[in-house]
C-alpha cells in the first residue's frame, strides 16, 4: 500500500490513482470497524500513518458571508449538570485549548467553535431534551470582515444549500482548472473525506472523528502562510440535515475577532419530535413561552446582560394570559 498521495513534492509526482484508492479503502475499512476499539498505541500509529499519507491539501475556498450563524449550548453541560443560565460570553464559544476531545473538526486539545447556518440544523445537531434549558446564540460576521472558509463536498451526495452555493461553485471551478490526471484523485479524496465528515458518531465513540479531525486540524490550526493567508473555517455537510452543507467550524481564537454576537435567548424545552421525515418542520421542538432574551453584552468584561425588567413583564403577561381564571 502506498504511504503518500504525493510521491515527490519537487516534481509534483503523484502515486497512481489506483494505488491511492486502495489506500483510501484501507483507511475506510479501519474507520468502518470502529477506531474507538484501537489501543492507545494503535491510535498513535494510525494517526502518524494517516498524516503521512494525506500530504495533498487542496483548498475549495469561498468568501463566506452568512447573514446568520446559530450555536446552541445545553446549559447543564456547561454548569456541571445544573440547570441555570449562562452569564459569560466565553461560555457561548468553543472550549479553551486543552479542554476538548476528538471532534468532527478538531483533535484533542484543539479549540473550535461549531455553529450552523440555520436554526433547524443547530437543533438537530444538539438534540436538546425535554426538561432542560438551552442557550441559543445568534452571530454574524463583522462588517468589513471576511471568513475564509474551506468547503467539504461529497461529489454525489452533497445537498447544496443557498448559503453554501459559493463553496460548491468554487469546487467545480477548481476541478475545471485541475490537470485532468488529478480530477480522479481529487474526486476519490473528496469522497473519502466527506464520508468521514458525514459519518454518524456516538458521543461515547468520538475517536471515530480521527480522520476528519486530522484533516481539519491541518487546515484551520496551521499558521498563516508567507502571504499572511490562512483557512479560518470549514463548511461541511450535516448528517442530520440530509447532507446539506449547513455546518461551520471556526478557529475559536477568531470568533470574537471575526463575529458579532447579535442575540442570546434562553429557552426551556417542553417537548421534542425528532422525526427525520420532518427535518425542517415547526413541530420538532416546543419551548416554554417564558424566555430570557437579550441583545446587550459587555464584551470587555465577558458578560451577557439580561433584561430582568423585560423578563418580569413577560412573566406578568403570561400569568395574565395563562394563569388562573
Amino acid at each position: 500500500m502506498v504511504e503518500r498521495i504525493i510521491k515527490d513534492f519537487h516534481s509534483q509526482t503523484f502515486n497512481d490513482p489506483v494505488d491511492i484508492r486502495e489506500a483510501l479503502d484501507h483507511y475506510r475499512t479501519i474507520s468502518g470497524s470502529g477506531i474507538q476499539n484501537l489501543s492507545t498505541y494503535e491510535m498513535e500509529q494510525l494517526t502518524s500513518a494517516f498524516k503521512k499519507f494525506f500530504n495533498y491539501h487542496f483548498t475549495i475556498l469561498a468568501d463566506t458571508y452568512p447573514t446568520k450563524l446559530f450555536r446552541i449550548c445545553r446549559n447543564k453541560l456547561l454548569l456541571n449538570g445544573l440547570e441555570g443560565r449562562l452569564l459569560k460570553i466565553s461560555q457561548l464559544i468553543g472550549p479553551p485549548k486543552g479542554k476538548s476531545y476528538y471532534g468532527r473538526c478538531n483533535l484533542p486539545g484543539e479549540s473550535v467553535f461549531y455553529a450552523a447556518l440555520d436554526f433547524h440544523t443547530a437543533i438537530w445537531e444538539t438534540k436538546p431534551e425535554p426538561g432542560e434549558y438551552i442557550t441559543v446564540s445568534e452571530w454574524k460576521i463583522k462588517e468589513g470582515h471576511k471568513l475564509w472558509t474551506h468547503s467539504i463536498f461529497h461529489p454525489v451526495l452533497s445537498n447544496v444549500s443557498k448559503a453554501s452555493k459559493n463553496g460548491y461553485e468554487a469546487w467545480l471551478q477548481l476541478q475545471r482548472e485541475m490537470d485532468p490526471k488529478l480530477v480522479q484523485i481529487s474526486d476519490d479524496l473528496m469522497t473519502f473525506l466527506t464520508e468521514q465528515y458525514m459519518m454518524p458518531v456516538d458521543y461515547e465513540s468520538r475517536e471515530n472523528y480521527l480522520f476528519s479531525g486530522i484533516y481539519s486540524s491541518k487546515l484551520i490550526q496551521s499558521k498563516p502562510d508567507g502571504n499572511g493567508f490562512k483557512i479560518e473555517a470549514i463548511c461541511y455537510p450535516s448528517v442530520k440535515m440530509e447532507y446539506g452543507l449547513t455546518n461551520l467550524a471556526i478557529l475559536n481564537s477568531l470568533v470574537l475577532q471575526k463575529l458579532d454576537l447579535v442575540e442570546v435567548t434562553i429557552f426551556y424545552v417542553c417537548e421534542t419530535n425528532y422525526d427525520t421525515s420532518n427535518l425542517i418542520g415547526d413541530d420538532i421542538i416546543y419551548f416554554s413561552p417564558m424566555v430570557a432574551k437579550t441583545r446587550n453584552f459587555d464584551i470587555q468584561n465577558d458578560s451577557i446582560l439580561y433584561d430582568h425588567k423585560a423578563e418580569l413583564n413577560l412573566a406578568i403577561e403570561l400569568d395574565t394570559k395563562y394563569g388562573r381564571r
